[in-house]
């Protein structure tokens, strides 16, 4: 390719050779220049030859000439490459000190001056130095294009150091300007959660998914967390009814939100009437947290709600979550026995310090001191990683920690499997 563009070039030159001798032809032209006693007298054709040669002749002395500044320029951007690229590295290595000077070294280069600050900011807020962290991002910020990212990182550190107010005071005008990148959404959104003011940011969620600046998982974790954290700021039953009546069915069925529901409405006194909306949650995404949540809203229905636990059992033998709520509920209505005896299986399958806090009370209900206060104290052994000692079960003769059988489970076509871990 690159010799048919050679020869197309030398038979493109011949071709203008050729048409220029045809246009001088025997007339070569007379050119005649006079200024006082100076006096050019020659043909047209030397004078245009001797006029290109005279430009690229000082062409050439100016390319001389600028010849050291130019080997100087692209050392500095050499320099300024390799530095940007140690401060990243640095930076990455976990030496946020090092990376801070790399990086502000290599943003005296115009090419990698807003990507340098950028990174030096982080460098200088991971090495906790909040006053060269003020200062880059003032540089950063009176570059003009990073005076937003400028913003957003600034209200990222106040976030994060706890003055939301402040937060919310940088990113509300970049907000009505609409003029805030996604980063600075997720900010504004988290801040109004942490003033008590989630509710107010639950439209900028449609903005920040619309984006899709996360991928879907993060985003809807990080929704659920909204929405849980708005439910939870709802002064009385009319705004929690109200609130969660604005959600879509995908997110009354997230197990946040679905979690957070409910303990609101236990909090406010919601029992039976709002215990529909959680089972439909657990129907479309079982969750040992829901479930938990479900079993603490009042009730005065509790013999139909320990019933209902129960038939979930058939799905879902071996939810530590669960048991734990046939057995709380079971104590609640005083079964005893039933209660230790779903306590036990929900231990066996991993239930930890709530089932031994639940033992405990089971047992304190009975006037039984010596069980619960040991109960009680493996609850707070567990939750230290520390090993349970021994209790003797009430209602039966070896110790309640002592590994029950595996329920049977089979599948949807009858054949056993083995439990899930």
């Amino acid at each position: 390719m690159r010799a048919y563009r050679i020869l197309l070039g030398l038979l493109g030159s011949a071709f203008a050779a050729a048409l220029a001798a045809w246009a001088i032809g025997a007339d070569p032209g007379y050119v005649f220049i006079q200024r006082g006693r100076f006096v050019v007298e020659t043909s047209l054709v030397f004078a245009v030859l001797a006029t290109v040669a005279l430009l690229a002749l000082a062409w050439l002395a100016v390319w001389l000439l600028r010849w050291p500044l130019r080997v100087m320029v692209a050392r500095a951007r050499r320099r300024g490459r390799r530095q940007f690229a140690r401060g990243m590295l640095a930076l990455a290595e976990g030496r946020p000190k090092r990376a801070g000077n790399l990086l502000e070294d290599a943003a005296r280069l115009r090419s990698l001056n807003i990507p340098a600050l950028v990174a030096a900011v982080a460098a200088a807020r991971q090495h906790g130095d909040a006053a060269r962290h003020g200062v880059l991002l003032q540089r950063l910020a009176d570059t003009g294009e990073g005076e937003v990212a400028a913003s957003v990182l600034r209200a990222e550190a106040e976030l994060e150091d706890g003055r939301a107010g402040a937060a919310i005071e940088i990113l509300t005008p970049l907000d009505h300007g609409q003029r805030l990148p996604p980063a600075g959404v997720r900010t504004l959104v988290s801040s109004l959660a942490a003033r008590g003011r989630a509710r107010e940011s639950l439209p900028m969620l449609a903005r920040l998914r619309k984006a899709q600046a996360y991928a879907p998982a993060t985003m809807d974790a990080f929704e659920a967390e909204v929405l849980g954290q708005a439910l939870a700021q709802c002064s009385d039953a009319v705004s929690l009814r109200a609130l969660w009546a604005e959600f879509s069915r995908h997110q009354r069925n997230a197990a946040p939100v679905a979690v957070a529901f409910a303990r609101r409405a236990t909090a406010l006194g919601l029992g039976d009437d709002v215990a529909d909306e959680v089972e439909s949650a657990l129907k479309a995404q079982w969750s040992d947290r829901v479930v938990e949540a479900w079993a603490r809203l009042p009730t005065a229905q509790r013999a139909q709600r320990i019933g209902r636990a129960e038939a979930w059992l058939r799905d879902h033998p071996a939810s530590p979550g669960l048991l734990l709520a046939i057995g709380r509920l079971c104590r609640e209505g005083e079964l005893w026995t039933k209660s230790e005896e779903y306590l036990r299986r929900a231990l066996s399958n991993g239930a930890g310090p709530a089932a031994w806090e639940e033992l405990g009370l089971l047992y304190a209900a009975q006037d039984d001191a010596a069980r619960a206060q040991r109960a009680l104290a493996n609850a707070l052994a567990v939750a230290r990683g520390e090993e349970a000692t021994a209790v003797n079960a009430r209602h039966g003769r070896d110790d309640v920690a002592t590994p029950l059988p595996a329920p049977e489970v089979r599948n949807e076509h009858g054949v056993p499997v083995l439990p899930r871990a």
